[in-house]
């Protein structure tokens, strides 16, 4: 039979309680038949402490020679003339009857005592002081002035030892943060001007090849100049600068991409090199800025007109590039603001329709239009070919700013739109929107807008300089901005969301008022 100890909640068989109950039974016993003043003998109980009480009973005189504790054996007897301490007194040098160096002690004078006094004759005890803790603390000189007059009038205390970074201190919360040590100014005036040689480093490097080459296979410096038909202290003084942004790893002497980098770096059927073919033209009109500020006008024009009557190669670049940016933020905006299964959703100059095939991906029954350009409508059909969204998204070829929209739809989407146009037009836009949406629809706007009074960040300002570099009246509005207008196209602001690192846009979605 197995019980349950009522104390420590362990089962316990039956038989282990029966002797643990003899045993209490026993010590009950020895307890009860013990002489008092006595203590047993043996191993301390358990749970008793360090230490046993000291016996404190009477004790009567002990013959000489016994044993004072059983088990242990008897004194020797004296040998001579009983102990060497017969006849002292039990304190003091004045002993009646003893001896000092063979001479008795004189006998004590007890006429020399005063006679004790009454208690009631002694003087009146004066009144105790307090103990030291309840004394009144007399401060130092120099601090009696200091902690004079109210509580309010006192000075703060010096504060303490300053907090290490990540150290806690016992009661005082989590750790506090500590301000990062500001950038002297040569090094913040050096770094900005060094910034453009990283952007050459990665530019040369996907001029030359080298990032396809060595996703073939790992190669040495030598064997990839020699391919690559380029000079080989040249080939490895490149390849070390490479390694020293993150973009290659090297073992030894061997040269190696990063596996989660080859996406953006190696050229493949709907890879995403689109952002470095376009950078390498971006690369010279940044150097132009300061002829595009004094004139006034953009150093690469991608607007309308020249998407349509550009060179095709520049749009195919233009439209690879955005997608790049656009493939995972679709999967974010997806996220953030979720369509109901059966609608339909109309994406305006969607670039390669990314957002509108992941919506169509992930909400059931949704039918998606793309809204472009044709010469983009082309790029964007190649593009959904090649990762298999042609069937999910139906493109429809158009000008937004001469055509009207396709509707009615229940919500339509203007990713990256209006940091294109200017006020004139983006407010155009948005009254055709309104004409588009059914009563009780959705308008989703997404893009690079800075939110709040304080100043923006630095991907949003050089965001905004870039519209400028490259379209008529682009610049990054803000999100106060863009819901002003919203307010007075008839549209109600629901929220306002940013998609977090490491995206720096933000999403608007409003509702269409009647």
């Amino acid at each position: 039979m197995i019980k349950e100890h009522p104390q420590y909640g362990s089962r316990i068989p039956a038989e282990e309680l029966e002797f643990m109950r003899q045993q209490a039974e026993e010590r009950a016993r020895e307890r009860k038949n013990r002489p008092p003043g006595t203590r047993p003998m043996g191993p301390r109980p358990a749970g008793t402490g360090r230490y046993v009480p000291r016996d404190t009973g009477p004790r009567g005189p002990r013959p000489q020679g016994t044993p004072r504790y059983p088990g242990t054996p008897p004194r020797t007897p004296y040998r001579t003339g009983g102990p060497p301490n017969a006849g002292r007194a039990p304190y003091g040098k004045e002993r009646a009857g003893g001896t000092r160096g063979g001479a008795p002690y004189p006998p004590r004078d007890r006429t020399s005592y005063p006679a004790p006094r009454d208690r009631a004759s002694y003087p009146a005890q004066r009144e105790r002081a307090p103990y030291p803790s309840q004394r009144e603390r007399t401060p130092y000189p120099e601090r009696r002035e200091r902690f004079q007059g109210p509580p309010s009038a006192r000075p703060e205390r010096r504060p303490g030892k300053p907090y290490r970074t990540g150290v806690q201190s016992a009661g005082e919360g989590p750790p506090r943060g500590v301000p990062i040590p500001e950038e002297p100014p040569l090094s913040k005036v050096r770094n900005i001007l060094m910034g453009y040689q990283q952007s050459a480093v990665l530019l040369a490097a996907h001029s030359l090849g080298i990032f396809p080459e060595i996703h073939k296979r790992p190669q040495v410096a030598a064997d990839l100049a020699r391919r690559l038909d380029a000079d080989p202290r040249g080939m490895e003084t490149l390849l070390e600068a490479l390694v020293a942004l993150g973009l290659l790893h090297r073992h030894g002497a061997t040269y190696v991409l990063p596996r989660e980098l080859a996406t953006y770096l190696v050229p493949s059927d709907g890879g995403a090199t689109g952002m470095v073919e376009a950078a390498a033209e971006l690369y010279a009109a940044w150097g132009d800025l300061a002829r595009a500020v004094r004139e006034g006008a953009p150093r690469v024009r991608l607007n309308s007109d020249a998407l349509v009557e550009g060179d095709p190669a520049r749009v195919r670049r233009y439209i690879r590039a955005v997608h790049t940016v656009s493939r995972e933020a679709a999967g974010r905006v997806t996220e953030l603001a979720p369509l109901l299964p059966g609608s339909t959703l109309l994406d305006v100059a969607g670039g390669s329709g990314v957002f509108a095939a992941e919506y169509a991906r992930r909400t059931p029954e949704l039918r998606a239009t793309l809204f472009d350009l044709p010469p983009t409508i082309d790029v964007a059909r190649e593009i959904l070919r090649e990762e298999g969204y042609e069937d999910a998204v139906t493109l429809y070829p158009g000008d937004y700013r001469s055509d009207p929209l396709p509707g009615p739809v229940d919500a339509l989407l203007l990713s990256n739109v209006l940091q294109t146009e200017s006020e004139e037009n983006a407010l155009d836009l948005l009254r055709k929107a309104w004409e588009a949406i059914r009563p009780g629809g959705t308008l989703l706007v997404h893009g690079m807008m800075p939110s709040g009074p304080g100043m923006p960040t630095v991907p949003q300002a050089l965001f905004s300089l870039r519209m400028y570099l490259v379209f008529d009246s682009g610049r990054s509005w803000s999100v106060e901005q863009v819901s002003e207008w919203l307010a007075r196209e008839r549209f109600a602001v629901r929220a306002t969301r940013a998609l977090g690192a490491p995206f720096e846009s933000t999403l608007i979605l409003a509702s269409r008022l009647e």
